[in-house]
């Protein structure tokens, strides 16, 4: 009975620690990894964005084509691979810039200057090839198709869709609560350092046991975490989301991927050491016992 009034408090902290454990690593994942621009610029060369954007448009513009009679070349001509990955780069930006607080509001554009000639290029050649009056119903007839087009072309560039979190007003929630967010993780990891620091304070009198009760948590913890991953990553999960477009689909899953691969490291790390930990506490504990 004495032994378990001893072992008691120890048992209790270890599994406080347990989850704190897990909480500060998802946490700190979440802050460091999910919501860094330069986790967002990674999948967009690692899922080559750009190449399925304008790949989905080239689809897009030939199936518009057949019903129209306008080339795609009229379209993808004035919007270069290139122009769509800087655009998709930018809302990225755009996002941070407002969740950080460097803008006050959110605002994804692109330039489609060339586009605009482009297409009315075409029109007036052919009214002049077909002896068509240029009225008011041929001006508007142009500005409709450019509407279209270029409604299509932000559709696409914006991969992430932070145009629709925006108009839900989602972004701007998550702004609000970014600095509360940032605040917690600095609580929970705290705490974790603080419990530990418990812990290994009431082992004072037995230090040969501080790596038992190190390994026992860290390989729990280790656990709980790394098996979901590694079930999401090996079972590839998150592909049998359905996502009509290719470049969304990659883009969010791509994104999950990433996210959960970076959270599996911490975790199996934390693994690894608390292993480690408990191997050393076996060799101290032969040592002594010889």
């Amino acid at each position: 009975m004495n032994q378990l009034k001893f072992y008691l408090p120890k048992i209790f902290l270890s599994f406080l620690l347990v989850f704190l454990l897990i909480f500060s690593e998802i946490a700190l994942v979440v802050q460091n990894k999910a919501l860094s621009e330069k986790t967002f610029s990674l999948v967009i060369e690692q899922q080559a964005l750009d190449e399925k954007a304008y790949s989905a448009l080239d689809i897009y513009f030939q199936s518009r084509s057949n019903s129209t009679g306008i080339p795609k070349k009229v379209y993808l001509e004035a919007i270069q691979q290139e122009e769509l990955k800087t655009a998709i780069l930018s809302s990225v930006e755009q996002a941070f810039a407002f969740l950080n607080g460097e803008t006050e509001t959110y605002s994804f554009s692109m330039d489609f200057t060339k586009l605009e000639n482009s297409v009315n290029a075409f029109f007036n050649q052919y009214a002049e090839e077909n002896n068509y009056q240029k009225d008011e119903a041929f001006y508007q007839k142009i500005q409709e198709n450019l509407d279209e087009a270029e409604e299509k072309i932000l559709y696409t560039a914006d991969t992430f869709k932070f145009s629709t979190l925006n108009e839900h007003g989602w972004l701007e929630k998550l702004r609000s609560y970014l600095s509360i967010f940032r605040t917690g993780v600095i609580i929970i990891c705290v705490m974790t350092i603080f419990i530990m620091g418990i812990l290994l304070f009431l082992c004072r009198t037995t230090p040969k046991e501080i790596p038992y009760w190190l390994g026992l948590t860290g390989v729990i913890s280790g656990l709980l975490t790394a098996s979901p991953c590694v079930y999401v990553l090996r079972t590839n999960y998150f592909s049998s989301f359905v996502v009509k477009d290719p470049q969304i689909f990659a883009a969010v899953v791509g994104y999950l991927q990433y996210i959960t691969g970076q959270l599996c490291t911490v975790t199996l790390i934390t693994l690894i050491f608390g292993i480690i930990f408990l191997i050393l506490f076996g060799i101290l504990h032969a040592k002594t016992n010889s």
